[in-house]
């Protein structure tokens, strides 16, 4: 078989080198830019002069390994699609960067220097959804905005819904163009970088295969790194082992332990008032509490909400009748210790606190919850969990 890509020899490895970036990003003005690792740790910082920049600064290249310019004037590091900041590879010296500010949100429209960009974009212009990406994300950032930043109103969560569920629909059939282009891309650096996104603590036994078929050569690449490496944690977490433990208090104060619920067979639901996936699936998850709730499953939501007056006004809107904790600190410690980063994210556990189902959502879930209380199993697919 022919397999397109780009080579890298196996000589080449991620090393520290002094680089340039510059550029324009056209409506931004005299503003501070940061320039951070894909963890939001800072590496350096300039202020643009009349919407031009330039920074010089050493960081870890040749793996292929994002980055990003962020501005803090125009908004925060938050939950939205609608980021004010720009990812990009630096696998060259200097980059130069042409950007435009529009809407609260900054997007590139030209990037040169960057042969791993260029190839980025090649394959994900390719995909057959390509052409309706920008507009479903517009209307899930605007419902976003309206509903976080404007208006908690029935009518714009309606709204934030629906859109949702149109991303939803958008990420399942991109995700399959993606895997369907896999054997052609093999020793592809860029192509690893775009489908080790949609591998999470979920679904490692398939993330394990994917990553087997990439080249040894280019395995240092950071994403297949980094997949790797979840991997190795995701086996700590999977399926038939015990679920890690947690304390989290009500919103009275009222301390609930996940042990405590032992004996019964346990959904836990890690949610947030500003995801519209999240209040999607509630619905669902009323259904599947008035099935099963008394059939011995016991339900619990997890927010991971910062902010604590919006959870309690999304849970009276919502009226889930089942136990509502919050995490502290957005949820930090919990998506650490069950290794998710993406929301809807919901567990089943059995009676003796086992992880049987990860990430089920709809019918999945369902599904799982028939199996347990009956013993009869059925066939069904996790859904995709939205990114934070």
């Amino acid at each position: 078989m022919f397999v397109v890509g780009c080579f890298i020899p196996a000589t080449l490895m991620a090393k520290v080198e002094k680089v340039t970036l510059k550029g324009v990003i056209k409506g931004l003005g005299n503003e501070e830019l940061i320039l951070m690792n894909i963890d939001q740790s800072e590496i350096a910082r300039t202020k643009t002069k009349n919407d031009r920049f330039e920074i010089t600064a050493e960081v870890e290249t040749g793996d292929l390994r994002y980055y990003m310019l962020y501005a803090p004037s125009v908004g925060p590091l938050g939950p939205s699609m609608s980021i004010p900041a720009i990812y990009f590879f630096i696998d060259s010296p200097e980059i130069t960067i042409g950007a435009e500010l529009k809407n609260e949100r900054i997007n590139i429209k030209s990037l040169k220097g960057s042969p791993g960009r260029q190839e980025y974009d090649r394959i994900m212009a390719s995909l057959p959804s390509a052409s309706r990406v920008e507009e479903i994300y517009d209307n899930y950032n605007k419902a976003f905005h309206e509903y976080n930043e404007v208006s908690q109103t029935p009518e714009n969560m309606k709204k934030l819904k629906a859109v949702s569920q149109a991303v939803d629909a958008l990420q399942q059939q991109r995700r399959e163009e993606i895997f369907g282009l896999l054997p052609q891309y093999t020793n592809s650096m860029p192509f690893a970088v775009i489908i080790s996104s949609y591998f999470g603590i979920d679904n490692i036994d398939e993330a394990e295969k994917v990553w087997k078929q990439f080249d040894p050569s280019i395995r240092y690449c950071y994403a297949l790194k980094q997949l790797e490496d979840l991997i190795q944690r995701g086996k700590s977490c999977a399926v038939g082992h015990e679920a890690p433990d947690f304390e989290l208090a009500t919103s009275t104060g009222e301390k609930i332990k996940l042990s405590s619920l032992r004996g019964k067979y346990v959904l836990v639901d890690f949610w947030a008032s500003w995801c519209g996936p999240c209040r999607a699936e509630i619905p669902h998850l009323k259904e599947a509490f008035e099935a099963y709730n008394g059939k011995g499953v016991e339900f619990l939501s997890v927010s991971i909400d910062k902010d604590g007056a919006a959870w309690r006004k999304a849970m009276k809107e919502e009226n889930m009748p089942w136990a509502q904790v919050q995490a502290p600190k957005a949820g930090k410690d919990v998506m650490k210790l069950y290794q998710f980063s993406g929301i809807p994210y919901i567990l089943v556990l059995d009676q003796e606190g086992r992880i049987v189902g990860k990430n089920l959502r709809g019918k999945a879930l369902m599904d799982k919850l028939e199996e347990m209380v009956s013993g009869k199993k059925k066939e069904s697919v996790a859904m995709p969990a939205m990114g934070m």
